[in-house]
């Protein structure tokens, strides 16, 4: 099946923006794709002669600026030969476009305003209260309409039979967001998500307040008058989840789901299958604990039962961990059959992470000990771009960020953030696209890759500032905001050619567009026959490996992990540029 069968129309673009907009402030630019270099019928090119552009206001239809093209650049991995139009004198807010060849070929309109990306935020926020299981849902900003789904997750099986409980034993493990386009709930990228959006407000608390995204959800009365910002009701939400899939000796289950898929356009209602509490891992326990040691840090000042509860969780997971020094993980009957299977058999860099925050919160000497004894490889290990199964720099952040850290350690750690970032920026400042994503990572959930290598050049520039490493981080931000080799926004709702066709269950049954979900984004790999198809019948260069249509799980689904690095990469450049 190919995107022509599902008559879909690829986004005419050859010169490319951010779609939502730039702040005033900082470096804008527009890609202009002068030339293609085997691409074939996926690019729209302009005249490679030209070397000027203009830009035009939309309301006055004013000429704003002009300029030079830069030389072409060779973006082989878009394969095409682009100009950049550098316009970052334009900083008077409103709306504009890009306009080359005397007008014949110009970009969607696009804001400035210091508060462009406030919009994507609140999106992005209450994303997670649609994406709620076992609530109401009665939005009148989406139109979402349904009730409750897999209320039978307050009387989940279990699966096998360990020191607690039986095989078959009913435990509530209600709750909790679904993780991406299934209805499963897993806890490896759980703990992610949650560790990201609480170092987000750690780091921009100013970024984020109460009663700002008009949640579809109630939110309980204490929350409110303690002035809980929305984004802490949404990740309290998740953990108070993931709080019952831990066990009474500290360790955490895996994850929560049926033994079967339902189909594409099954609502969450309608999906009544029986659902199963499997596995256990020590992997999934440590960023458990280290998500709560955060939790602990974050919501003291707004509910100090609940952040006493918390660091007393994270407490029980890590004396788990130090009983059971060997890295586990528990792989049930059926397991993987109606779900994702998000299997790591390492912990290292978890443990790290976990006794990090732990000593970040606490400065107690137990969890220093564990950091500079059985865990100091990963002191000595390079900052890498935060995913599901490699927390290494949350890790790594948490230490050299701790009261209680030591100065040496703490410093190299510096050291390795900034080295990082300047590698970053460089090979940022080498793309055509400026893109932070090498050849080999246009894979699965590369637009996820982008961002999160965007918040490591955001926590590079607390330790060293350096316009550099914002003006890189904002070219991710741009990036998946519409200014890609492919014209489309890999945000849902945002901009003038976001995904429209994602693989999403609770989009499909219901029909309605849910904003702020990052979609995986490129993949050269083709890990779905729909993609893979597509790849064959177009010979799509890498970066251009995308289609938006429902088929491609592994090209336009979104995944709570996916969009939770979007928040410290709007939320501290929109504060402090």
């Amino acid at each position: 099946m190919s995107e022509r069968e599902l008559d879909i129309e690829r986004p005419e673009t050859p010169v490319r923006v951010n779609q939502v907009g730039y702040l005033p402030a900082a470096r804008k630019r527009a890609v202009v794709a002068v030339e293609d270099a085997g691409a074939g019928a996926l690019s729209a090119t302009v005249d490679g002669d030209v070397t000027s552009f203009t830009v035009r206001s939309t309301d006055s239809d004013d000429v704003v600026a002009t300029g030079e093209l830069s030389e072409p650049i060779d973006d082989e991995d878009a394969g095409e030969i682009v100009r950049q139009a550098d316009f970052t004198d334009v900083t008077e807010p409103g709306e504009y476009v890009v306009e080359v060849g005397d007008g014949a070929a110009r970009s969607v309109p696009f804001r400035v305003a210091p508060d462009v990306y406030a919009g994507t935020l609140v999106d992005a926020t209450r994303l997670y209260s649609l994406k709620r299981s076992n609530t109401r849902i009665d939005d009148p900003v989406t139109g979402l309409d349904v009730d409750p789904g897999h209320t039978q997750d307050e009387r989940a099986a279990m699966r096998a039979r360990d020191e607690f409980h039986d095989a078959g034993e009913s435990a509530d493990v209600g709750g909790g967001w679904y993780d991406a386009g299934d209805y499963g709930k897993y806890v490896p990228p759980a703990t992610l998500t949650v560790g990201q959006q609480l170092l987000a407000y750690e780091l921009v608390p100013e970024a984020f307040e109460a009663e700002e995204c008009d949640l579809p959800v109630d939110v309980p009365e204490a929350d409110r008058e303690a002035g809980l910002p929305d984004l802490l009701v949404e990740a309290k939400f998740e953990l108070e989840w993931l709080e019952r899939m831990q066990r009474p000796d500290g360790a955490v289950y895996h994850k929560v789901a049926g033994d079967t898929w339902p189909s594409i356009d099954t609502l969450p209602t309608e999906d009544t299958q029986q659902r199963y509490v499997y596995g256990l891992s020590t992997f999934g326990t440590a960023t458990y604990a280290a998500a709560m040691a955060m939790a602990a840090r974050v919501y003291a000042p707004f509910d100090a039962t609940f952040a006493d509860r918390a660091l007393d969780n994270a407490r029980d997971a890590f004396s788990y961990l130090a009983a059971n020094p060997e890295p586990t993980f528990r792989f049930d009957d059926g397991q993987d059959d109606g779900s994702g299977p998000y299997r790591k058999d390492d912990d290292l860099s978890e443990r790290f992470w976990a006794a990090a925050e732990l000593l970040k919160t606490t400065g107690e000497d137990r969890y220093a000990e564990a950091l500079h004894g059985p865990l100091a490889d990963v002191f000595d290990k390079p900052v890498r771009a935060p995913v599901w199964n490699d927390a290494t720099a949350l890790g790594q952040w948490a230490y050299r960020s701790a009261a209680a850290a030591d100065t040496d350690r703490a410093a190299t750690l510096d050291a390795a953030f900034v080295d990082r970032a300047d590698a970053i920026a460089a090979a940022v400042e080498a793309d055509g696209h400026r893109v932070a994503l090498d050849t080999d990572d246009y894979h699965w959930a590369s637009a996820k890759l982008a961002l999160a290598r965007a918040d490591v050049l955001l926590l590079a520039n607390e330790i060293e500032p350096d316009e550099r490493y914002v003006e890189a981080a904002l070219d991710q931000v741009h990036y998946v905001l519409g200014r890609t080799p492919t014209g489309y926004s890999y945000v849902t709702g945002q901009g003038t050619h976001p995904p429209r066709n994602p693989h999403d269950r609770l989009v499909e049954s219901t029909g309605v567009e849910i904003p702020g979900m990052v979609v995986s984004g490129a993949n050269a790999n083709g890990d779905d026959d729909f993609l893979a198809g597509f790849i064959a019948e177009t010979d799509a260069p890498p970066a251009k490996a995308y289609v938006d249509a429902v088929p491609s799980y592994s090209a336009n689904e979104w995944a709570i992990d996916y969009t939770a690095p979007l928040f410290l990469a709007l939320a501290a450049p929109s504060v402090r540029t």
